[in-house]
C-alpha cells in the first residue's frame, strides 16, 4: 500500500515505509492523486496494459531469467 509523508516538508510517496517519490513545490494535492493511482493499480495491475504490452513483458521476463541462471 502506497502512503503520503512529509519528509523535510516535501510531500513523498512511499510503499512499506520506504520512500518511493518526492514531489516538487510541496503539491499535496499531486501527491495525493499519484498515490490514489499507484494504490488502485495495486488492485488491478493490468488495468493500463495492453496484449502486446503484456506479450512484451513476458518476453523480456523470460530473457531476464535465462541470463541470470546462464
Amino acid at each position: 500500500m502506497f502512503s503520503t509523508k512529509s519528509l523535510n516538508g516535501v510531500p513523498t510517496i512511499q510503499r512499506n515505509g520506504r520512500s518511493v517519490l518526492g514531489v516538487w513545490d510541496q503539491n499535496w494535492e499531486f501527491a495525493n492523486e499519484i498515490c490514489a493511482l499507484l494504490n488502485s493499480l495495486e488492485d488491478d495491475p493490468q488495468i493500463f496494459l495492453t496484449e502486446h504490452d503484456r506479450k512484451w513483458l513476458k518476453a523480456m521476463d523470460r530473457a531476464f531469467k535465462k541470463v541470470q541462471y546462464a
